[in-house]
């Protein structure tokens, strides 16, 4: 006889990391679907949190006995949004689990000052588009995970601009927070300064773009076990259009191969041709395709 039991906790430990990790394998295997998790880096934030935001819940489970049969997380990297995504077993759907784990992070959203929802599923998931589609949600953009294929890039020309990349420090915090609302077309105000060191210790490595010794860009760098991802590259607009993004992005995949990394990915706005036409010219293919839904709180 079934058990079913619902739990809540702050942070991803390394025993939840394991069960979620294990549902994860089943549902992809018996989907065929990806899904957007970011467990390594939960697990890398939970043991350098020192006690903080405490007051959050952003793991929520249900167990049937000991047994992980679901899980729905909250990703929250500041700004004015969260993202959520989830799964539950092929043997236990269609009895309102998700149903239930969906309606506690809501209310867990409520108690926030972030004011977007983002409710995340792989553009194959018909299931999971469904289910989002009865939240209310609305569709607001794709992005395509993209990952280095090492044959097209040895193929692609080398950078010969003289473009550096100098690891990022604290004095960095503002100018980071300050091309990331030009990015991600946010206020600065709703920016928070990065902890660089913590960042590192997270397994991000920030760098600043250098060119005829201006700050010109930026990137962040993510290596946990081998798998190396790249995030928040961008050129300022007054230094666009000289091919110095091209030379960023060639940089930074050689930088994660000196760190170690063996498999490199981004992600990337299915709309953003520029972005696109760049990635595909330095070896990187599409690999799947994730949906993004968006739910605003009621003021």
């Amino acid at each position: 006889m079934e058990s079913l039991h619902y739990e809540e906790s702050k942070d991803l430990d390394k025993d939840l990391y394991e069960a979620v990790s294990e549902l994860e394998k089943i549902c992809k295997s018996h989907d065929d679907v990806r899904l957007k998790l970011e467990l390594d880096y939960k697990l890398a934030k939970a043991s350098t949190s020192e006690g903080k935001r405490e007051d959050k819940m952003n793991e929520f489970t249900c167990w049937d006995g000991e047994r992980l049969i679901g899980y729905l997380g909250i990703d929250d990297f500041g700004g004015r949004s969260i993202e959520i995504n989830g799964m539950v077993h092929p043997d236990y759907r269609r009895r309102g689990i998700f149903k239930e784990l969906y309606a506690r992070v809501k209310r867990e959203w409520e108690k926030r000052t972030s004011d977007e929802m983002l409710l995340l599923a792989d553009r194959k998931s018909e299931a999971g588009k469904s289910f989002i589609k009865g939240t209310g949600a609305s569709y607001d953009h794709t992005e395509y995970e993209m990952i280095l294929s090492d044959s097209l890039f040895e193929g692609t020309e080398k950078s010969t601009k003289g473009l550096l990349l100098r690891e990022a420090t604290g004095d960095d915090a503002r100018e980071i927070a300050r091309q990331n609302s030009i990015y991600f077309n946010e206020e600065l105000a709703d920016q928070e300064l990065l902890d660089i060191d913590l960042e590192k210790k997270r397994g991000f490595h920030v760098y600043m773009a250098l060119f005829r010794g201006n700050i010109i860009g930026k990137v962040h760098l993510h290596l946990i076990n081998g798998e190396g991802g790249i995030f928040g590259l961008g050129i300022v607009p007054q230094w666009r259009g000289r091919g110095l993004g091209r030379d960023l992005l060639l940089l930074s995949v050689h930088k994660l191969k000196e760190l170690g990394a063996s498999y490199i990915f981004l992600q990337v706005d299915a709309e953003n041709d520029t972005a696109l036409g760049l990635y595909r010219s330095c070896g990187f293919e599409e690999s799947y395709s994730m949906e993004y839904h968006k739910l605003n709180k009621e003021r």
